[in-house]
């Protein structure tokens, strides 16, 4: 899946979410994949947006993303434990 920034902007807010502070994860083959900054759902699943060490940006299917060793998960905004 190949979506610009501007796409990003077209997609409702509820099928989107920022990750922020952006992490470091690995892909089903559970390699370095690079900065994960965004979730999109599209088409009844979410996809995460990371940005590679080349700066190039791919989507990636969330069921192939896993937060990379060392790797904190943000905390949602207005979650409750």
């Amino acid at each position: 899946m190949d979506l610009s920034d501007a796409d990003l902007e077209q997609i409702a807010e509820v099928d989107r979410r920022l990750v922020d502070p952006p992490i470091q994860v690995e892909t089903a083959t559970w390699s370095k994949a690079g900065q994960l900054d965004w979730w999109v759902k599209e088409r009844q699943q979410w996809l995460g947006r990371v940005r590679g060490k080349d700066g190039r940006q791919r989507w990636i299917k969330a069921s192939d993303l896993r937060p990379a060793s060392g790797s904190q998960p943000p905390l949602l905004k207005g979650a409750s434990c």
